[in-house]
């Protein structure tokens, strides 16, 4: 038989706790703007290509459709985007930044960079570059694989 993985140190189980240590600590710095992390992305997503529907958010941020609406909801009750009919398809709504919402690009961006910054220090930037690529790789087998 072979040599037997702690399940605590297996490939998965560093990376899922990496992922999740980072995005509490992510939402954690952005709550004084009431912003949670995965809000954020929403925004950032936003704040590249304004006016997307609730679909094409999903599919940038890694999330099902369903779980987009009350991240919306709540973005829109904060007065941070908002929903208007898609004139070229009726049924669709498209979501846009308010002016607010656009004003917080640079001091949330900020935030998150330095968040993330904090979290890879002591990490050659080579390792960094080498890891993002195979993190990258795996994301493309995997959404293949669905």
């Amino acid at each position: 038989m072979g040599k037997k993985i702690k399940v605590e140190n297996s490939f998965s189980t560093v990376l899922g706790k990496a992922s999740r240590l980072l995005g509490n600590q992510i939402s954690r710095q952005l709550s004084d703007y009431q912003v949670t992390g995965e809000q954020w992305a929403i925004l950032a997503s936003l704040w590249r290509n304004d006016g997307q529907t609730q679909q094409s958010l999903a599919d940038v941020s890694n999330k099902n459709k369903a779980s987009i609406p009350p991240l919306i909801d709540n973005l829109e009750k904060r007065r941070l985007v908002e929903r208007r009919t898609d004139k070229s398809d009726r049924r669709n709504k498209l979501i846009f930044l308010t002016s607010e919402g656009a004003s917080l690009q640079e001091e949330l961006s900020s935030i998150v960079k330095k968040t993330t910054r904090e979290a890879t220090a002591g990490i050659d930037k080579k390792e960094l570059k080498s890891a993002k690529k195979v993190l990258k790789k795996m994301v493309e087998n995997l959404v293949t694989e669905n």
